[in-house]
Parts: structure tokens; C-alpha cells; sequence
């Protein structure tokens, strides 16, 4: 029977659902969210990782700026806000760029490649697409970069992982059940979207708490554009955050944006001990 579980180790799923580049710290963009897992097969997971544009989407050219924000309330009421912008373009052979000053990610379905670019050495790596069959979002704030492989592109928070050898990469405890919600259409930065809420209440005594704890999920999505256009996430344990495209240009980005430039060095991976790289 399948079981409703609450991750309590973000960071150690990241590990395993996300195949990304290394960071130094854990993003404030990133937090727990929850899983069902029937047995050892893949563990359908629910999770609030920093939200990213998801492809290959064919003939919907666009560019946009990528908005991110969180609030953070102490409990002496201190109130820590991060913020970060990113640049995202998409072209119409669904290749997807996002940047930062210091990263850049591209995902190119069609040479079956991502590309990670350092402006500051000039230097890349790449990676084989880990399944074409299904949609890939790439996230770059800051220094971090996340690259994730789902099983559909809906408009849920939903990615599909295996275990580690049968068993579950994360302690995890038993949470309620979610309920889903359409909310009414509306415009945002100039497009058309529809909205839903996922609400989701933790009972009492699953981490100590003495009082349920709801967690709100909100996501905008344009069906003619094929986009995440805004998502806000409200927690008690962790804030609120929230993900909008803004300044959207419905127009076909410079195509060399796409690919590497011929002064970048391809990245030799050095060898660990045993020959691993």
C-alpha cells in the first residue's frame, strides 16, 4: 500500500533526484517537500526544489527574466529575505539557456547534451541528456546549478527517483493527505494562465509540533506558451517562496546563445583513486 511520507532530509534527496553541480551551501530556494513510495519502485516525489523551466517545448520561442524570492519570519520576528534573478531564453528546436553572472546552463535536446559554461575560467563540462523521453528543467542561482529529469511535465512538483539499493535515500515520517484545487484564469506579466493549490497538513506529533501545519503550494501555468509563469510555496518551518518569468519577449532568442563559444576549453575530469572520475 502506497505510503504518504514527508522528507525530513531535503538536502540528501537533492543528492539523488537532482544531478547537479556541486554547492557550496543549501539554497534558500530549496526545501523538504513529500514523497509516496510504493515498496522499492520509483518514489514519486513531491518537492519544493528551486523552481526551473521544463523541455524540450517545440515552435514557443521566448526570453525571460527568472524571479525568485523567499521570506523567512524568526521567531523574535525577524524577517531574512533572499532574492536572486536569473536570464532564461528557449528557442524553437526547445533548446533552454539560464544564466547567472557566474553560470550558464543549456540544454540541447538535439545534440543530446547539456552544457555547463564558467564565464570566469571559460571552461565547460558536458553531460549526455539523461532520458529524452522525458521533460528536463535546468535551474541556475548564483553559484548552483540544477539539472532534474521528470517523468511528465505537468503542473505539479512531481519528479521520479529509484531508491538506492531498495531503500530510501532520506528518513522519512508519515504525513496527511494533500488536497488539489483549481484556481480561476488569470494574467500575469502579460500571459494568459491557469492556476492550482496543493495544500498540504502536516498532523500533530509528526516532528514534534503540537499544532498542524499547512503547506501551500500555488502554480501558474500558460498552456499556449507552455510555461511555469509564477509559483509561491508557504511554509511554516521554512517561509514563503515564490518563482515568476518576467519582462517575457515571445520572440526567437540569438541562436548563439545556444551553444558554446569557440574561446571556451572542455573541462577533462581528473581521476579519483580507483579511477573513478
Amino acid at each position: 500500500m502506497t505510503k504518504q511520507l514527508l522528507i525530513v532530509a531535503g538536502t540528501a534527496l537533492m543528492a539523488v533526484a537532482l544531478l547537479a553541480q556541486p554547492s557550496p551551501y543549501q539554497s534558500p530556494f530549496q526545501h523538504p517537500g513529500w514523497i509516496a513510495a510504493p515498496g522499492s519502485e520509483p518514489i514519486t516525489v513531491h518537492m519544493n526544489r528551486p523552481e526551473g523551466q521544463s523541455g524540450p517545448v517545440l515552435a514557443k520561442p521566448f526570453s525571460a527574466a527568472e524571479v525568485r524570492h523567499t521570506v523567512q519570519t524568526l521567531a523574535d520576528g525577524t524577517h531574512v529575505n533572499h532574492s536572486d534573478i536569473s536570464a532564461f531564453y528557449r528557442d524553437d528546436r526547445g533548446r533552454m539557456r539560464t544564466e547567472s553572472p557566474t553560470n550558464v546552463l543549456i540544454y540541447d535536446p538535439v545534440a543530446g547534451f547539456i552544457y555547463h559554461l564558467d564565464p570566469g575560467t571559460k571552461r565547460y563540462s558536458k553531460t549526455p541528456v539523461p532520458d529524452k523521453a522525458n521533460s528536463t528543467s535546468i535551474v541556475v542561482i548564483g553559484d548552483s546549478t540544477w539539472v532534474s529529469n521528470k517523468s511528465d511535465r505537468s503542473t505539479s512538483p512531481v519528479e521520479t527517483v529509484r531508491p538506492i539499493h531498495g531503500q530510501l535515500p532520506f528518513h522519512a515520517e508519515p504525513v496527511a493527505h494533500s488536497v488539489t484545487e483549481a484556481l480561476p484564469t488569470q494574467v500575469i506579466s502579460g500571459i494568459s494562465v491557469k492556476g492550482s493549490r496543493v495544500t498540504m497538513t502536516i498532523p500533530v506529533g509528526t516532528f514534534g509540533n503540537d499544532r498542524e501545519v499547512k503547506v501551500i503550494n500555488e502554480r501558474w501555468y500558460s498552456d499556449d506558451l507552455q510555461v511555469l509563469v509564477k509559483s509561491s510555496n508557504s511554509d511554516p518551518r521554512f517561509g514563503v517562496t515564490t518563482y515568476e518569468l518576467t519582462n517575457i519577449v515571445q520572440a526567437p532568442p540569438n541562436p548563439a546563445l545556444f551553444q558554446v563559444p569557440a574561446d571556451y576549453t572542455l573541462r577533462v575530469e581528473e581521476q579519483r583513486p580507483g579511477g573513478r572520475p
